[in-house]
């Protein structure tokens, strides 16, 4: 009897979630059952799928998935998540921070010089039309915590893509913030931590040091208008909030680890009726803090945050906004300010191909036009259902995004009407 419980008992688990269990974090692909029609069962399609469904939603697969997770940290201090590192004393890395102070992903001197050597002349150029540029560079947990960095993963320290940005952006007399520098600077005297120790971003705490840092810089510096700003009084808290542990969430473990209190505060601008400075923030996850504080919606009036330059925030008529369906000229000559806020592991990312597109518009406009041409051709394309069904299909055939097939084609086909084939 016991035997046939144990037996069924996930099946009831699945139908009725008798035990309550916690969700699973982190990049959780869904699977869902599938359609039943002919056409998947005769392909198979259907079987397929939905063994794949039953293996991910029998009942108690979350927690036997956590207590995999957790044999592996408990006996073999290893972690079950994608790039996450376990440091020494159980602080928590993801590996790109430690291969960014090492200068494991160095892009090289030239590709950075010409990288801002671009930004330099679009900042020029946007500083005669009243749009500033600012550069900040956000802290990473491997420069901040080099100590705690597993004795396998230390090598020797090579340039860093943030030392050669920063050297690059001072000769050049762009306006630019080093947090990194300023944030070990102060490591040793802060009152509260600066940095959690299970999570990778910087700690409420250093949320506001640097809210404080950028609205001076913007005001004394750029003389911009924006209202003063206080904080809520601060709170400590044993319990941690997001993303203060965000690493070790996505452990998906049984049990919590041991932590440091944390805490907590929030911005409070206050009432002005005369702050008129528009912005754009172009930022990495870093900026999430930030902008769910209000520094974008209330500091500044109408502030944009473009996530990795591809979504807008907030959303446009309660709509998913993509910055490569806005007009990038009009946009920057619309704000007072520019702002560029990465942190280290993500310069390598070159600013999302933010930088190369803003200096196009100003000079390649005949570039510029041709693309505005392909995506006029591609949506185009898109309402045509055969030559869609072809695209996926080339789509398919060479591994690489339907979208990417897409702009091939809307750009091979307006060769062909101007007579421009290679």
């Amino acid at each position: 009897m016991l035997l046939m419980l144990i037996l069924v008992s996930p099946m009831i688990q699945q139908s009725s979630d008798i035990v309550m269990i916690n969700k699973l974090k982190g990049a959780i692909k869904e699977v869902k059952f599938p359609k039943l029609n002919s056409e998947n069962w005769f392909s198979e399609k259907f079987q397929n799928q939905t063994e794949k469904y039953l293996a991910r939603n029998f009942g108690f697969v979350n927690w036997f998935i956590q207590l995999e997770n957790q044999i592996q940290f408990t006996f073999y201090n290893k972690a079950k998540a994608n790039g996450v590192i376990i440091g020494k004393e159980n602080y928590l890395y993801e590996k790109s921070y430690i291969d960014a102070y090492y200068g494991n992903d160095f892009l090289g001197d030239s590709t950075i010089k010409l990288l801002y050597s671009k930004l330099k002349k679009v900042s020029d150029t946007l500083e005669k039309l009243n749009t500033k540029v600012l550069i900040v560079f956000a802290p990473g947990k491997g420069s901040f915590y080099p100590e705690y960095i597993p004795d396998n993963l230390k090598v020797v320290n090579k340039t860093t893509n943030l030392e050669c940005c920063v050297k690059t952006v001072d000769s050049l007399g762009l306006n630019y913030i080093n947090m990194s520098s300023w944030f070990i600077k102060m490591k040793d005297t802060t009152t509260y931590p600066l940095y959690p120790k299970t999570g990778i971003h910087w700690s409420s705490y250093g949320v506001s040091l640097a809210a404080d840092s950028i609205l001076f810089y913007c005001k004394n510096k750029l003389e911009l208008t924006l209202p003063d700003v206080n904080w809520t009084p601060i709170e400590i808290k044993k319990q941690l909030q997001s993303p203060d542990n965000d690493i070790e969430k996505g452990m998906n473990l049984i049990f919590d680890l041991p932590n440091h209190p944390m805490p907590y505060l929030k911005i409070k601008p206050e009432k002005q009726s005369d702050f008129t400075s528009k912005s754009i923030v172009i930022a990495d996850s870093y900026y999430w803090q930030l902008f769910n504080m209000g520094f974008s919606t209330k500091v500044f009036k109408e502030g944009q945050f473009w996530f990795y330059s591809k979504q807008v925030f907030p959303k446009r008529n309660n709509k998913e906004t993509r910055v490569k369906d806005l007009n990038l000229k009009e946009e920057l000559l619309e704000q007072d300010i520019i702002i560029l806020l990465t942190t280290e592991p993500v310069l390598k990312r070159q600013y999302w191909g933010f930088v190369d597109q803003a200096y196009d518009v100003f000079f390649n406009p005949n570039l510029n036009d041709l693309q505005s041409e392909i995506k006029e051709q591609a949506e185009k394309i898109k309402k045509n259902k055969t030559l869609m069904k072809n695209i996926e299909e080339k789509a398919k055939k060479r591994n690489i995004p339907i979208d990417s097939m897409l702009m091939m084609d809307a750009e091979y086909i307006l060769k062909v009407k101007n007579k421009r084939v290679d």
